[in-house]
C-alpha cells in the first residue's frame, strides 16, 4: 500500500528527520583487485538483491558509479594514496570533482569521499600529504555547496595505536602526532567522521580469543580496570580503544595535566561527551588460507559477519557495567554513539598482494554465488513523519534544518533530490513545502 505524505512546514518534521535518520548501518567494501569479477551492472543488481544499502569503493571508477545510479544505495568513493601529490593543487582537485563526482551526483548517492587509505602504513609521503589534500577536497565541495552532503575523511589502520589494552588506555603512537593532530582538528571543524579499519581476526591466538572475536558467548568477560566497563567481544574492545585514543590525543594536544586523565576517561565512558562519529571502513573475516591460518574457515567467517551485523544493527542490550546494569547497543564507552561498519569484502580478489589469506575475504565468489548465508537488514527503514503545529515559523524551521543537515549530521537525502531538481533559487524549507515521499 502506498501513501503520499506531504512535507509541510513544521519543526517537528525536522525532529523526526533527526531522530529517525540516526542509527548504525552495515555496508560492504567493494574491492576490485581482481581480473575475474562480474561487470559493475551485474554487481549493482547483486547488491540490490541482497538488500545491501551501503557500498564503499576505493576510487571513482565511472563504470561503477554509472551502474549504481538511481539505486538509492549510498556510496563512499576514494582517492588513492598515489594521487595525493596531485591533490596538493586546488585547481587539480576542482577539476577532479567536476569530472569524477559531479557528473554522477546525486543520481549516485555519494555520501563520503575517503582521501587516501591507511596513509600511515604507506612507504611514501602520503601521511604528510593527506590533510592538505582533504582540505582541498572540502574547498572544492564548498564551491558546489556540497560540503554538508558529502563528507571527507581518511581511513586509518588500527596500527596507529601504540596501546589498545585495556581500552581506556588506548593511545595513538606519539610518532604520528604530526598527522593525527591536524587530522582530528580537520574532522572536528568539518563534522566529518573518524574512519578506522578494525580486524579482530588478527588478534586471535587460541580458542578462547576466537570466541571473543566471533561475538560468541563465553564465561570470560573482560572488565576494564579503569572504567569498570565490561567487554564481551573483541570488536567493541578495539573500537573503544580507538575512542579513548581520540580522547587521550585531545588531552596531549591541549596539555591537560596527567591528573586530569581520569576526568577524560570518565567523561567519555559515562557522559558520552565525545560526539565525533566513527566509521569502521573495513572489518571482516577470511574464509581460507594456508594450514598456518587454522582459524580462517568459512564457518568462522559466516559466524563473525552474521554476529557483526546483528551486533551493529540491533537495538538490544549487548554490554553491561560491572554492576550488571545493561546499556544500549553501541560500545560500552559510547553506548549511544552512531557507528557505521563496512564488511570487507564483497568478492574474493585474486590479485591481492600479501599473505595467502588476502584473497579470501569475500562474502561472494567472483561468479556471484554466496560464500555463505548472510542476511543484511531490509530496505525498510521504519521512518515516520509527523505533521507539526502550524504555528512553527518558516525561519525557525529553516535555521533548524540548516543545522540538522549540516553540523547535526542528519540524513537529509530523502529531500536532497528535490533540492537538486528545483535549483538554488528555492530554500530547503520551500522545497519541503512541495516535496512528497511515497512509501
Amino acid at each position: 500500500m502506498c501513501s503520499r505524505l506531504k512535507l509541510v512546514f513544521a519543526l517537528s518534521v525536522l525532529l523526526q528527520l533527526l531522530d529517525f535518520s540516526r542509527g548504525n548501518n552495515v555496508g560492504v567494501a567493494y574491492g576490485r583487485d581482481a581480473n575475474n569479477l562480474p561487470s559493475p551492472d551485474k554487481v549493482a543488481q547483486l547488491v540490490r538483491n541482497h538488500n545491501i544499502q551501503y557500498i564503499k569503493i576505493y576510487d571513482t571508477d565511472p563504470q561503477v558509479l554509472n551502474a549504481f545510479k538511481n539505486t538509492g544505495i549510498k556510496f563512499t568513493v576514494g582517492v588513492h594514496n598515489s594521487d595525493l601529490p596531485a591533490f596538493q593543487s586546488q585547481s587539480y582537485v576542482d577539476s577532479w570533482l567536476a569530472n569524477s563526482i559531479l557528473p554522477f551526483y546525486p543520481a549516485t548517492r555519494i555520501t563520503y569521499i575517503t582521501v587516501g587509505n591507511e596513509v600511515t602504513e604507506s612507504p611514501d609521503n602520503a601521511a604528510n600529504l593527506v590533510v592538505p589534500a582533504m582540505r582541498n577536497v572540502v574547498s572544492a565541495l564548498k564551491k558546489s555547496n556540497l560540503q554538508d552532503n558529502i563528507k571527507v575523511s581518511t581511513p586509518l589502520s588500527f596500527g596507529v595505536l601504540s596501546n589498545s589494552f585495556p581500552p581506556s588506555e588506548g593511545a595513538f603512537k606519539s610518532s604520528l602526532a604530526y598527522v593525527l593532530n591536524p587530522l582530528l582538528e580537520f574532522l572536528d571543524e568539518n563534522q566529518s567522521p573518524f574512519m578506522v579499519n578494525i580486524y579482530p581476526y588478527f588478534a586471535i591466538n587460541d580458542d578462547s580469543s576466537l570466541k571473543f572475536a566471533l561475538f560468541e558467548p563465553s564465561n570470560q568477560v573482560f572488565v576494564d580496570r579503569n572504567t569498570g566497563l565490561r567487554y564481551d567481544n573483541m570488536f567493541d574492545a578495539q573500537l573503544d580503544a580507538v575512542h579513548f585514543a581520540i580522547a587521550n590525543q585531545f588531552r596531549r594536544a591541549t596539555n591537560l595535566l596527567d591528573a586530569q586523565l581520569y576526568d577524560v576517561r570518565f567523561s567519555l565512558a559515562y557522559q558520552n561527551l565525545n560526539n565525533m562519529k566513527t566509521v569502521v571502513t573495513e572489518t571482516g573475516y577470511p574464509k581460507g588460507g594456508s594450514p598456518g591460518h587454522r582459524f580462517a574457515t568459512i564457518d568462522n567467517a559466516r559466524i563473525y559477519n552474521t554476529n557483526l551485523i546483528r551486533h551493529v544493527t540491533s537495538g538490544s542490550p549487548t554490554t553491561a557495567l560491572s554492576g550488571g546494569v545493561h546499556v544500549m547497543s553501541g560500545t560500552p564507552a559510547k553506548p549511544n554513539a552512531e557507528v557505521d561498519v563496512y564488511i570487507f569484502s564483497l568478492f574474493d580478489e585474486n590479485l591481492k598482494q600479501g599473505s595467502d589469506i588476502e584473497g579470501h575475504w569475500g562474502i561472494f565468489y567472483p561468479d556471484m554465488t554466496p560464500a555463505y548465508d548472510l542476511e543484511f537488514p531490509g530496505t525498510s527503514s521504519g521512518k515516520s513523519w509527523c505533521i507539526a503545529s502550524s504555528q512553527a515559523s518558516k525561519s525557525a524551521l529553516q535555521n533548524a534544518l540548516d543545522w540538522a543537515c549540516g553540523p547535526g549530521q542528519a540524513d537529509c537525502s530523502d529531500i536532497q533530490p528535490v533540492l537538486e531538481e528545483l535549483g538554488s533559487k528555492f530554500t530547503m524549507t520551500q522545497a519541503m513545502e512541495i516535496a512528497s515521499i511515497t512509501d
